[in-house]
């Protein structure tokens, strides 16, 4: 982000220098843009330059992970009062997971997904297994995908209370734990995502067999169409090797302190 007498622009390029094309109405950073004007005048404008490695519309957060360092960065930048409070709240007004990009490490949302709090640290002990296919996402698909529950995918929340509870009492995170009421719809609505699910699901099987371990099910990631697995290091590394023969986005993530975690989105 370089500071300008007043124009205003936003560059998106992929981790390879491809220029990437987003249509004004979906420019997250332009939005969180327009909702930080509502609340404190900007001294000018800015020249925003944007590297995207968390895949576009793959439910992993990655735009509103953008707008969430946009904001921080305004902040600093230009020198606004603005409090963290404030961020998020004008952060909720972007998107319901704007706030949890803000905040950093394992949060507990309520609400629309607007109201966090943070939980204790996530242990390092465990990976997260991404993997991504290359396969149609449809338009509006967060839309599409809400429209498409049905009565019988929803929950009454005990998973997520009896999670937070655990993580609260010092409980290691596991598979098990994790539930997502868009798993089916996404399997219906999104061509190709159930023989993808089958192949993730294989990977895992034959890293944790041979390593005696009881292999976990994929579950998906927000709306899809990324699935992950929590799994041991070792058993992650296997799993990807597999995946990666695919043509997809396979990628082990590590859980990050909370300071770490915002310390790197300031910058």
């Amino acid at each position: 982000m370089t500071r300008t007498d007043g124009e205003r622009s936003i560059t998106y390029t992929d981790d390879r220098g491809r220029r990437l094309s987003i249509e004004t109405s979906d420019d997250i950073i332009a939005r969180a843009w327009n909702a930080l004007e509502r609340h404190v005048p900007l001294p000018g404008g800015a020249a925003i330059r944007v590297l995207k490695r968390i895949p576009l519309t793959g439910g992993l957060g990655g735009g509103s992970t953008d707008a969430a360092a946009f904001l921080r960065l305004a902040r600093r930048a230009w020198n606004l009062d603005l409090s963290d409070d404030d961020l998020r709240q004008i952060g909720a007004e972007v998107g319901s997971d704007v706030p949890v990009c803000l905040l950093g490490g394992v949060v507990r949302m309520v609400g629309r997904g607007e109201l966090v709090s943070p939980l204790p640290e996530a242990s390092s002990d465990w990976a997260v297994l991404l993997h991504r296919p290359e396969i149609p996402v449809p338009a509006a698909k967060t839309a599409t995908m809400y429209g498409s529950l049905r009565s019988s995918d929803f929950r009454r929340g005990d998973a997520t209370t009896n999670l937070a509870e655990s993580m609260t009492n010092g409980k290691p995170l596991t598979q098990d734990d994790c539930v997502n009421s868009f798993d089916r719809p996404a399997r219906e609505v999104m061509q190709g995502l159930a023989p993808a699910w089958r192949r993730m699901g294989a990977a895992i099987a034959h890293a944790s067999l041979g390593l005696g371990i009881e292999p976990v099910t994929p579950l998906l990631a927000g709306a899809g169409p990324t699935m992950f697995a929590i799994l041991q290091p070792e058993t992650a590394e296997r799993a990807a090797q597999r995946l990666g023969q695919a043509n997809a986005f396979t990628h082990i993530a590590r859980a990050l302190p909370r300071d770490r975690a915002t310390a790197i989105r300031a910058d």
